[in-house]
């Protein structure tokens, strides 16, 4: 899971708040769809157009807007707080229920579970996740309880994630079906961490593309020493 840094919200949302803080509409329900297209282009670009949850790509058109702490549970204000939203697969009113990501989060976590849950928005939750090379994700910490129910209540273990994750760190370590070798890639890990401090369009899946790089190189290191 990718660590999100907040930026301001939109203009548009401060001022719709404060427009309608002291009414009976003040919720995320009562925000117009023009409102709700400017707060998800706002949420896809500070995530670097990847899916909060799964790290999959995403634009404007193919995700939503989800609270972080669900809207079940929001008290006054939270559920239209810019801190509380963030961008995620799919797109609204697509009529399938995704078996991984916000989807399958659904209404958890509930207030009595909520220090199960690694949010995006944690200072260091990158590190509290590792990555195969064959595209699972597992808790770095095999005593991080937290990380193992976010991993499972978020779904991250479904198949149709871990192919894509496998099939993203295979293009990544190997170049022309051979594994890249240290320099070439200190270079591709050097670029991708570049690209997470300063873009706004990053790769599907960077934060398990640079885990699979460093364990990488680590591997070739290893084997370079074994051979002295």
């Amino acid at each position: 899971m990718r660590q999100i840094s907040k930026s301001a919200p939109p203009p548009e949302l401060t001022e719709w708040i404060a427009a309608n803080r002291n009414g009976p509409n003040c919720n995320y329900d009562s925000i117009g769809g023009d409102l709700r297209q400017i707060i998800r282009q706002a949420l896809v670009s500070e995530q670097g157009g990847l899916c909060a949850y799964t790290g999959c790509k995403i634009d404007v058109d193919t995700c939503h807007i989800e609270h972080l702490k669900p809207q079940k549970h929001c008290s006054a204000l939270e559920d239209v707080a810019y801190s509380n939203l963030a961008a995620a697969v799919p797109k609204p009113n697509t009529g399938i229920k995704f078996p991984y990501g916000a989807h399958l989060k659904d209404n958890w976590p509930s207030p009595d579970e909520s220090t199960l849950f690694v949010s995006p928005l944690s200072i260091g939750c990158s590190a509290r996740f590792s990555f195969s090379f064959s595209g699972k994700i597992s808790a770095s910490n095999v005593t991080d309880s937290a990380a193992d129910e976010t991993i499972k209540r978020l779904g991250l273990n479904h198949n149709t994630l871990i192919k894509f994750r496998h099939a993203a760190i295979k293009g990544t370590i190997k170049l022309r079906g051979r594994d890249l070798d240290v320099k070439t890639a200190r270079r591709r890990l050097e670029d991708l961490q570049q690209k997470e401090r300063t873009s706004n369009e990053l790769e599907a899946f960077s934060v398990a593309l640079i885990d699979a790089l460093k364990k990488h190189i680590a591997r070739l290191k290893k084997i370079r020493e074994k051979k002295k």
